[in-house]
């Protein structure tokens, strides 16, 4: 008699996406940004718009209205309840040839996100972290990676290609093979948080 193993995935990590093929009017606003060259972006290598407000402008509404009704879906998918979403910052950044972007998060929100607006553009890949540490201490050689097993997950910025995913999350882009150019942004759930009655609750 054979045993049936069932699997149960305890605290998973989604990382979902959307898709969006931009106009010509988004293109054309995406490529007529100007970019911010001072010091603090040279040390991350990677430069980003000066404006950091992009949702608020009239050609980056119809993307805009794309963010914030895939958010609506994963919401949905974490059984979520909020008041009102919010974006708080939509930005371009900008990698030439070299340029990397080193681990890190995006604090004060709940959701990050990316999008790939071109096709040939660089293959350079959108990598995330396992956030458990301990998951790499102590691991048996692998036959074959899988979901289970690994300690890294890339995404390719294939073009129209966007990633929703928790802001707390670690991740990374790895030296550009070629020029790279992708959108992100960040976003609050504006409502109650925690349970009523409890110190930790708060209204946002």
């Amino acid at each position: 008699m054979v045993n049936v193993i069932k699997k149960h995935l305890l605290f998973p990590t989604a990382v979902c996406e959307f898709k969006f093929i931009p106009d010509n009017k988004l293109v054309n606003a995406i490529k007529d940004e100007d970019l911010d060259f001072s010091p603090k972006n040279f040390a991350r290598s990677t430069v980003q718009s000066k404006d950091q407000n992009l949702h608020r402008k009239k050609s980056f509404e119809g993307f805009t209205n794309k963010i914030l009704e895939s958010t609506k879906e994963v919401c949905q998918l974490y059984g979520y309840k909020y008041d009102k979403l919010e974006i708080t910052n939509l930005w371009i950044n900008f990698s030439e040839e070299g340029s990397s972007h080193n681990p890190h998060t995006h604090s004060n929100n709940i959701f990050s996100g990316v999008w790939f607006p071109f096709k040939n553009t660089s293959q350079t890949p959108m990598i995330y972290l396992d956030p458990r540490p301990q998951t790499n201490v102590f691991q048996p050689n692998i036959f074959e990676r899988n979901n289970l097993n690994s300690s890294l997950m890339a995404f390719q910025p294939d073009e129209g290609r966007g990633l929703i995913f928790p802001a707390w999350l670690t991740h990374y882009v790895p030296p550009a093979i070629k020029r790279r150019i992708s959108l992100s942004w960040n976003i609050i759930l504006r409502g109650d948080y925690g349970e009523p009655k409890n110190l930790q609750n708060a209204h946002i």
